[in-house]
């Protein structure tokens, strides 16, 4: 996964717009419950969103897999004011109010969500959605065959694959690092070292640090 998340970091520099971001939500036995969130947004902000918000609490999943066409932000936060929390909290980590997502439906293995994130004026956007839309439409498609095959053969370790801030707070748990020291050798603050560790426990479905530590062992999660 780090290396289809490399992918993405290239493609937002060829494709010039702020973010790209991948959502697979599995619905088939081969992938039951399997979800997985591949994204170059700031990764403070990616925490912050499962804690707060996650797909559960995002209009914009079942809004967009209701549809064919790319769906643009934009009509939901028409279509929903609690959009707003989440796009407000986004536009503090630098991600833009502009943005499409494309449906990609996979039967018999999941449905994913390809977004592209991008900045312009709001009289610019209308033609910028469409040259986008129509420039990544195929690229979405592609990512998701590149990345289906590692998804299924992924372990079922938890919700969502540990992003790498997380396995790095975990790992140094194991070390015997308080979060406070850990805050110190990462040069975070430590109330972003909870935050992160927070987050892994909930994705591992642990009840403590402890237990996340030792599910990330002995998932090959960290080493």
């Amino acid at each position: 996964m780090d290396e289809s998340r490399k992918y993405l970091l290239r493609a937002r520099e060829k494709f010039d717009v702020l973010n790209l971001s991948y959502w697979f939500l599995g619905t088939s036995a081969q992938t039951p419950d399997r979800m997985t969130w591949l994204s170059t947004y700031d990764e403070t902000y990616t925490s912050i969103y499962m804690r707060d918000f996650s797909p559960l609490g995002d209009p914009a999943f079942n809004i967009c897999f209701s549809r064919q066409l790319p769906l643009d932000w934009a009509e939901v936060r028409a279509s929903d004011n609690s959009v707003e929390e989440i796009h407000h909290v986004a536009e503090s980590f630098g991600i833009g109010r502009q943005g499409i997502s494309i449906p990609i439906r996979d039967e018999g293995f999941g449905h994913a969500m390809f977004s592209v994130n991008f900045e312009c004026e709001d009289r610019h956007w209308g033609e910028m959605r469409q040259v986008l839309a129509n420039g990544l439409h195929l690229f979405a498609h592609y990512f998701h065959q590149r990345v289906k095959d590692v998804i299924s053969q992924r372990p079922l370790s938890g919700d969502f694959e540990l992003s790498p801030r997380e396995r790095e707070v975990l790992k140094w748990a194991a070390d015997g690092k308080t979060a406070w020291e850990t805050a110190k050798v990462i040069g975070l603050s430590e109330r972003a070292i909870r935050l992160y560790t927070e987050n892994a426990m909930a994705k591992l479905r642990a009840k403590t640090k402890t237990q996340a530590v030792a599910i990330a062992v002995k998932t090959g999660l960290i080493n």
